[in-house]
């Protein structure tokens, strides 16, 4: 892909982290950061520990950080200071190797096994922000100060709950879709070796296909929610075409245009809930699917709708964000492994995505998610 020049990489990076320097971001524009160039490789990628000083050893992980080797002007073991630091975090936020495989191999639609040999310590950490809480630190270090004095608290956490409403019953596509899953499972930890686990899929597949149960447990969610002070985002179907036996197995069964499920939205926003779109699976490069899906939504709600989460996670990097974006969307949470959790893109905040095919940050935010019910 095309080499991005160091002076919008860094001022790329610098908008993406601005939470962390919401005052201040020339002191850390002018730190001496290493400049390594921009990697020519796309070959998998290749990561390294990197020590940090004594001053700034609770910004890591047992003292270190985890860094691309590309981003290191030391192909060893480098010191802190030969790190590219701006270069590191762009290159693990933007998931810069996933890109690059892609580009090479087509989507992987958000399933890491796609990925079977890749350093899986990248997705366990929010590299990124660690990142920039070293950068804080050795601005203060630089001038005798504290990152306090100079940025302002450490932003705090938070957490968004969500719900994608992928079903109210349970239907025969439903009992097909998750036998189908959990043999795939039993098939790969079969394929590990691991046994014992894939003979619980095999049980858990045959269980969950002879099982009935009350799947409208809504009324119950809500409550529990408020009880725990959490309002949460739902995502909904709203597809209006007429179902071919791909939609009929791939997407939700349900139309927002029931009684029951109207009476659910309210509810929702009566619980000061968030309502956003769920696309069904063969929307993730179609603009023109998106958008039709949204706008009916938003006449169901009444009130805009500019939130969403691909069903099925199906993603990729050259066109999903740019279809929700040209739908009129404005931010989307896609960004997480089916099969896997943790931290896709290495790091736990929004921000505005880098469009690789016009060469400046897409219009749209991305919002990582980090685990889901399907991976406990």
């Amino acid at each position: 892909m095309a080499e991005i020049p160091v002076l919008i990489l860094r001022d790329h990076v610098q908008d993406a982290l601005r939470r962390y320097w919401p005052v201040g971001r020339e002191i850390i524009a002018s730190l001496p950061v290493a400049d390594a160039g921009f990697p020519q490789s796309s070959s998998e990628p290749d990561y390294v520990l990197v020590t940090l000083p004594g001053w700034a050893n609770s910004c890591g992980v047992d003292r270190s950080l985890l860094v691309p080797r590309a981003a290191s002007l030391s192909s060893a073991s480098p010191k802190w200071r030969e790190v590219d630091w701006w270069l590191a975090a762009f290159l693990m936020l933007e998931c810069w190797p996933e890109r690059n495989w892609e580009q090479r191999h087509g989507p992987i639609h958000s399933f890491n096994s796609r990925l079977p040999r890749w350093d899986a310590r990248v997705w366990e950490r929010a590299w990124v922000n660690r990142i920039a809480l070293f950068l804080r630190a050795w601005a203060a270090h630089e001038t005798a100060s504290t990152p306090e004095k100079l940025f302002g608290s450490v932003p705090q956490a938070e957490i968004l709950m969500t719900h994608d409403v992928d079903a109210v019953a349970k239907t025969l596509p439903i009992r097909l879709k998750q036998g189908a899953f959990n043999m795939f499972n039993a098939g790969r930890h079969a394929a590990k070796g691991e046994f014992g686990n894939a003979v619980g899929k095999i049980k858990s597949a045959v269980r969950f296909f002879g099982s009935s149960e009350d799947w409208w447990s809504f009324d119950t969610l809500l409550d529990k929610e408020q009880q725990l002070g959490i309002c949460a985002h739902f995502n909904f179907y709203a597809d209006v075409r007429e179902k071919t036996i791909k939609r009929w197995l791939f997407d939700p069964g349900y139309d927002i245009a029931d009684k029951k499920i109207r009476q659910l939205i309210a509810l929702i926003v009566k619980h000061q809930g968030t309502i956003g779109l769920h696309p069904t699976y063969d929307s993730w490069d179609s603009p023109v699917i998106i958008r039709e899906q949204k706008e009916r939504l938003a006449k169901m709600v009444g009130q805009p709708v500019t939130r969403c989460r691909q069903h099925w996670l199906r993603f990729s990097w050259s066109s999903t964000w740019a279809a929700q974006e040209d739908a009129g969307l404005e931010m989307d949470t896609t960004l997480l492994f089916n099969d896997r959790p943790g931290f896709r893109a290495a790091a736990a905040l929004a921000w505005h995505p880098w469009n690789q095919s016009e060469g400046i940050a897409h219009g749209i935010k991305a919002l990582p998610t980090v685990l889901m019910d399907s991976q406990c």
